[in-house]
C-alpha cells in the first residue's frame, strides 16, 4: 500500500551522464502518470512573486508528486501552501518541460503553472522551507541561484504575460 507524503518516483542521487531539459510550451499536458514534478509561478495582485527561501536559495514554489496525488494542480496547490503558505487562485499552464533524467527511452516531465495569490496564510517554518519571500521579480531574477538562471528567467517572463489582470 502506498502512503501520501512519498515521493511518486523517487530521483536518483547519482546519475550517469547529462539529462537534457527540452521546454514544449505551455501545453498540452504530458500524461500525469509521467509527470514527476509541478511547480507555480506564484504572484501578489500588484505583480510581485512569492518565492519559497530554501537551503539552495530563493525559488518558485515546487516540488515531486507524491503518491496519492490525482493532477498537476493538486501537486502545485500542495507545494505552494507547503512552501510559502499560499492559497492560489485559477490556475494557467507556462511550461512543460521534457526530461531525459531516467533515460531516453524514459521521458518524464515536470510542469510549471502560474497563479494568483488568494490568501497568504500565517507563516509556519517547516522542513519545506525557511520562509517566504514577496519580491519583485527583476529582483528575484537577479538574486536566484538555482541550476538554469536562463529557464527561471524564460518561466518568470512567461508566468507574468501568460497571467490574466487582477
Amino acid at each position: 500500500m502506498t502512503s501520501a507524503g512519498e515521493d511518486r518516483r523517487p530521483v536518483r542521487r547519482s546519475q550517469r551522464g547529462e539529462t537534457t531539459l527540452s521546454c514544449l510550451g505551455p501545453s498540452p499536458d504530458p500524461p500525469f502518470e509521467q509527470v514527476t514534478s509541478a511547480a507555480v509561478v506564484a504572484v501578489t495582485d500588484d505583480g510581485r512573486l512569492v518565492v519559497a527561501d530554501l537551503a539552495r536559495g530563493l525559488d518558485i514554489p515546487g516540488g515531486h508528486v507524491q503518491r496519492g496525488e490525482s493532477s498537476i494542480d493538486e501537486t502545485v496547490r500542495r507545494e505552494a501552501w507547503e512552501e510559502v503558505r499560499a492559497r492560489l487562485g485559477a490556475l494557467h499552464p507556462v511550461e512543460v518541460i521534457e526530461s531525459d533524467y531516467f533515460g531516453a527511452d524514459d521521458l518524464t516531465y515536470m510542469v510549471i503553472r502560474t497563479a494568483r495569490i488568494t490568501e497568504l496564510g500565517p507563516w509556519e517554518a517547516t522542513h519545506e522551507s525557511a520562509g517566504r519571500v514577496v519580491i519583485d521579480p527583476e529582483e528575484f531574477l537577479r538574486s536566484y541561484r538555482g541550476g538554469d538562471p536562463i529557464l527561471m528567467r524564460h518561466l518568470v517572463t512567461a508566468a507574468l504575460a501568460t497571467l490574466p489582470a487582477p
